[in-house]
């Protein structure tokens, strides 16, 4: 009878921590949310970044064949 009666004092006195807990998780989830997407915009800034500068350099190497094939002829 004791063990029940804890039980019931125990179980009211963690509602509020339910609670409680709840919204650190809801919290929790929205900050995960948020830096997932600034980390994903990030990677594809750097992705994209990258990619950019490959290309000038190709065509840049492109562009200095062509000069040097023309004063060749």
């Amino acid at each position: 009878m004791v063990k029940e009666d804890t039980k019931k004092v125990n179980s009211k006195e963690e509602e509020p921590m339910k609670i409680y807990d709840k919204y650190m998780y809801k919290s929790q989830e929205k900050i995960k949310n948020i830096i997932l997407i600034i980390a994903v915009f990030i990677i594809g800034f750097i992705a994209g970044y990258a990619s950019e500068i490959s290309t000038i350099n190709k065509l840049n190497d492109e562009i200095d064949t062509l000069k040097s094939e023309s004063e060749l002829q």
